[in-house]
């Protein structure tokens, strides 16, 4: 069995600490530990004869799950990533609902179909794609982020302005600075009912868009009640830098992987006067930088508080077929079922791990992203979206997903 903290004999790190500063952050406790999905769970190294971790590896680089992840015979945080995606990609491509749940975990049902891949020759079928091969739906999006970039920069808000004129460190990039290099993974987050008072709802919708496919998400932009003095936090619109980082830091037994702002923080107005509604007033307060707002999971759907971060719902995705893919009976709807088996279930993060997993899978190095936040009518910038996109493709999930 191959799971996180497996490795090859001889290659558990020599340099521990230097080995979890390059993938933790400070404070993080226990020191020198892996990790795990479930309340409290953490994990050293455990190592066991023979090559087989490095023998996945080399099948998952081979098979499209594992492009930038070193052969080095220890199942880290990436290698856990792309076992995950295999594991699901048999489950809602493959249509094989007998690999059970995601689990990032190869016994012997995960390890049967390896060797099947291997003696067929197979390859996730997104391997025909790529940056230089896109989907026409991935050049699409990234159409029309050069044309809100335009749209912009020739009529700018006047917080668009402002943005461009903030003197501090931010993660936050002026309009004219935006990158929408397709050898970078981007994240788009369409915010659709921004001046809407009253209850918070996942009624946004996210576009993943790498290595030249598009998946679709969905969850909420906007923050919850906050005990913020000032009020909730909105994140601006407009393009912040992201990267691999950890949620919940404050609680060892809750703590997991997430996006947030890669340096400084990212850009904000609050909600004074706390309607739950981002109005004309509140774009006009000061402009704060924030470093604590997250891209995380938002459970199963049944509730999303959160003080400001960009919440994914863990119910279900539209993949890169354009296929709903529902992970309900596997999504868990709190922290305690986490890892945890509920009705005969193994209970995950559902499609929230699916973004997560292929973040970390195909970024290179830096374990970064970029994360535009736009506006729902933004999408009538371009003729071939029109400002219901969004509003199509959330109701699609919705309805499919109930």
């Amino acid at each position: 069995m191959i799971r996180l903290g497996s490795c090859d004999a001889g290659c558990r790190p020599e340099d521990l600490d230097a080995y979890f500063d390059a993938r933790h952050e400070a404070g993080m406790r226990p020191r020198n530990q892996l990790r795990g999905e479930r309340l409290g769970e953490w994990v050293g190294f455990r190592s066991a004869p023979g090559r087989q971790v490095r023998n996945v590896q080399r099948f998952l680089k081979k098979a499209g799950f594992f492009p930038h992840g070193r052969i080095d015979g220890i199942c880290g945080y990436r290698t856990t990533s792309s076992m995950r995606l295999f594991q699901e990609y048999i489950r809602s491509v493959e249509s094989d609902p007998s690999i059970g749940a995601p689990d990032g975990i190869f016994g012997r049902k995960s390890l049967a179909h390896v060797e099947r891949w291997q003696r067929d020759g197979v390859r996730a079928d997104w391997t025909a794609y790529g940056i230089d091969n896109p989907q026409p739906d991935y050049r699409n999006w990234m159409r029309l982020l050069a044309r809100v970039q335009r749209q912009f920069q020739a009529h700018p808000t006047d917080l668009l302005r402002r943005i461009d004129r903030f003197a501090g460190a931010t993660d936050t990039r002026p309009v004219g600075d935006w990158d929408y290099d397709p050898s970078r993974i981007h994240l788009l987050g369409i915010r659709r009912h921004e001046a809407k008072p009253g209850k918070r709802t996942n009624d946004d919708v996210f576009i993943l868009l790498v290595n030249g496919l598009v998946f679709r998400f969905y969850g909420t932009t906007d923050p919850g009640k906050s005990s913020h003095r000032a009020g909730a936090p909105f994140l601006v619109r407009g393009q912040h830098r992201y990267r691999f980082g950890w949620h919940k830091q404050s609680d060892r037994q809750k703590v997991y992987r997430a996006l947030k702002p890669r340096s400084s923080g990212v850009l904000v107005v609050r909600d004074a006067d706390r309607n739950y509604a981002l109005t004309e007033s509140d774009r006009s307060g000061r402009l704060e930088n924030n470093a604590s707002i997250n891209v995380h999971w938002g459970g199963r759907g049944v509730s999303n508080w959160s003080q400001g971060c960009q919440v994914i719902c863990g119910r279900g995705y539209i993949n890169h077929n354009g296929d709903i893919v529902d992970c309900g009976e596997y999504a868990a709807t709190t922290y305690a079922t986490l890892g945890r088996r509920v009705d005969g279930r193994y209970q995950t993060k559902g499609a929230y791990s699916v973004l997560v997993d292929l973040v970390t899978a195909f970024s290179g190095d830096e374990l970064s992203l970029e994360y535009t936040l736009l506006y729902e009518q933004d999408l009538a910038i371009d003729a071939g979206f029109g400002r219901d996109a969004a509003a199509k493709i959330n109701a699609v999930m919705h309805e499919r997903l109930a």
